[in-house]
């Protein structure tokens, strides 16, 4: 061996014990130092792939979340809220839809609009493997989600005068789901969108606990981690490049929103051009609640900030959540989230700052049944007989108080614009088969409403309608339900 390399061998031994040391500093602090104790009897490779991973983890912020569980302290308390007032709420149908449309579709022709896709789910809980962005619901197309929504883009992208291109796509992925979901986007041509206007990129993990707060590990070699949630899109965008890739592409705004929620208007053009015309820096698009017991958080006035912010179900006071305008009829704290988000790149970059993101976003924790290795027995504990540790995750939506006044409501009509993929086949709700249900009911009502049709020739038919025929139900005035159905409509009979 010469000497040069074996002084950059010393060096390269060198630099590993440094990174070692700086590891063993941060666990120390954190309380968590028996994640090395294993170490001595690692490989080489195995040293290499575990010290990577402890490298990358938000230590001192798991340690405060851990701090706050065991000591009883959530992170936010449900108190101090009210409805939000009429003056941030709007929606659709006023008088003014077709001045919003104009100037949501002149951004969008600009090439100042761009989509944040939050899809780091998989599709475990409905009983299929890979990313559920690639579950098909059974309509009649056989479409995907990812599809689908890709399709709703490029028919704004042609509302608005122009070809693919005009709309900037940012996929938030995992590590579990990541180079699944790009395979699916070029084997599948990107579903039309133009490549080069796709990137994708991964949102972090952090370490589950067990219930003393001790970090988990899955192997000999690694923690045991989950996916830090929703709101690890902040960090996610600015470490990956994302965040800078956006400032250089010139986008004036975003939508930030969900893979699962089948009829989701990407790109919408109305919220997008209220928000410009508002000037507002961030925005909220939300349904009725209408139901006391739904498990859905609400968007809500903060009393002691003058901002706003959103509370989970499981924070709201049971009285909050029961009660009802002064008429009986309408629930009052009834703007339920739906993840669908509106920013403008400025709050965005913002928000994104190491600073900003750890005073925003606290872990929310909840427990669960999580597989881990046992270093005493040497083997992994499969199926847990209890909840055995504790899963922390950011919400997306924790930045709303940045935004104080400068903050708006959209409120969509559920039946157009809200019905999620959550449970597994067969469930009652939020299942592919209401999902299916909801968009043929949809496309239908918007048939018949263009056509004036009394029914698409039996009780019992029903159409879907590409999403490259009709955005919201525009279009179809011409439809002849008696002859050859366009490319782009397809008949169902249940």
């Amino acid at each position: 061996q010469s000497p040069s390399s074996m002084s950059a061998a010393a060096a390269d031994a060198s630099s590993d014990e440094a990174r070692l040391e700086r590891v063993r500093r941060q666990l120390s602090d954190a309380g968590q130092l028996h994640l090395l104790d294993g170490w001595p009897s690692l490989s080489g490779e195995q040293r290499v792939r575990l010290l990577r991973q402890l490298e990358r983890i938000d230590w001192p912020g798991l340690s405060a979340a851990v701090r706050a569980v065991m000591s009883g302290q959530p992170p936010r308390l449900g108190e101090g809220y009210a409805p939000p007032p009429a003056s941030v709420r709007a929606g659709p149908g006023g008088p003014r839809d077709s001045e919003l449309r104009a100037a949501g579709l002149a951004a969008v022709a600009e090439g100042r609009v761009g989509l944040v896709l939050v899809a780091g789910g998989q599709a475990t809980r409905l009983g299929a493997t890979g990313p559920k962005g690639a579950y098909n619901v059974g309509l009649p197309s056989g479409k995907s989600l990812f599809q689908l929504h890709a399709e709703k883009a490029l028919r704004v992208e042609a509302m608005a005068g122009g070809g693919p291109g005009r709309i900037a796509w940012y996929v938030m992925t995992s590590d579990s789901t990541g180079p699944a979901t790009e395979a699916l986007f070029r084997g599948a041509g990107c579903f039309g969108l133009r490549p080069d206007c796709v990137r994708f990129f991964e949102q972090g993990s952090v370490p589950c606990v067990d219930t003393d707060g001790r970090a988990l590990m899955a192997g000999p070699d690694a923690v045991q981690t989950s996916p830090d949630g929703n709101g690890g899109l902040y960090r996610a965008l600015r470490e990956s490049g994302a965040l800078a890739d956006m400032r250089r592409r010139g986008i004036a705004c975003l939508q930030v929103f969900g893979v699962d929620n089948i009829l989701t208007r990407v790109a919408d053009p109305l919220f997008i051009g209220h928000c410009l015309l508002e000037r507002v820096s961030m925005a909220a698009k939300v349904v009725e609640r209408t139901r006391p017991e739904e498990r859905v958080g609400v968007v809500a006035a903060d009393t002691a900030s003058g901002g706003y912010r959103v509370v989970e179900y499981s924070e709201m006071r049971p009285e909050d959540a029961a009660a009802r305008e002064p008429d009986g009829q309408r629930l009052l704290m009834r703007a339920a989230n739906i993840c669908q988000h509106y920013f403008t790149l400025e709050s965005l970059e913002s928000v994104c700052q190491p600073e900003n993101e750890v005073r925003l976003l606290p872990y929310h924790a909840a427990k669960k049944k999580v597989p881990y290795w046992d270093a005493n027995a040497g083997q992994m504990v499969h199926s847990p007989p209890t909840e055995n540790a504790i899963k922390f995750e950011k919400f997306v939506f924790d930045v709303f108080p940045a935004a104080g006044s400068s903050f708006a409501l959209w409120e969509a009509a559920r039946s157009e614009e809200f019905s999620p993929l959550k449970n597994a086949p067969g469930s009652s709700s939020d299942c592919p088969e209401t999902c299916r249900r909801d968009v043929l009911e949809l496309h239908t009502k918007w048939l018949l409403t263009a056509t004036s049709a009394s029914s698409l020739g039996g009780s019992r038919r029903y159409a879907e309608v590409s999403p490259l025929l009709s955005y919201a139900g525009e279009g179809l005035e011409g439809v002849d339900l008696s002859g050859n159905p366009p490319e782009g409509l397809l008949f169902v009979d249940e």
